[in-house]
């Protein structure tokens, strides 16, 4: 539980490395802020790591436009409180 209370943002959280890191984040104690294109796999996470006593949220977001890395941040900032 070496990230217990950590509020982390993972961006490209619905597959392959960026879903991975968010499940070992979330097994470590932290709070994952899943963020990605695609809503329906982020949704599919966010409940995976509930399931397992878990706390996620998923954001849908394209990082490349800066109208969605505020939408990620606010929606961090709402849910936690804060930003690790």
């Amino acid at each position: 539980m070496r990230l217990e209370g950590k509020v982390a943002v993972i961006t490209g959280a619905s597959s392959g490395i960026g879903a991975e890191t968010a499940r070992v984040f979330a097994n470590e104690g932290a709070y994952v802020v899943l963020a990605a294109r695609r809503l329906d796999r982020l949704e599919a996470l966010a409940s995976e790591i509930i399931s397992k006593n878990g706390k996620a949220i998923a954001v849908q977001a394209d990082v490349t436009k800066p109208e969605d890395c505020k939408k990620i941040s606010e929606a961090a900032i709402a849910e936690f409180g804060q930003i690790d």
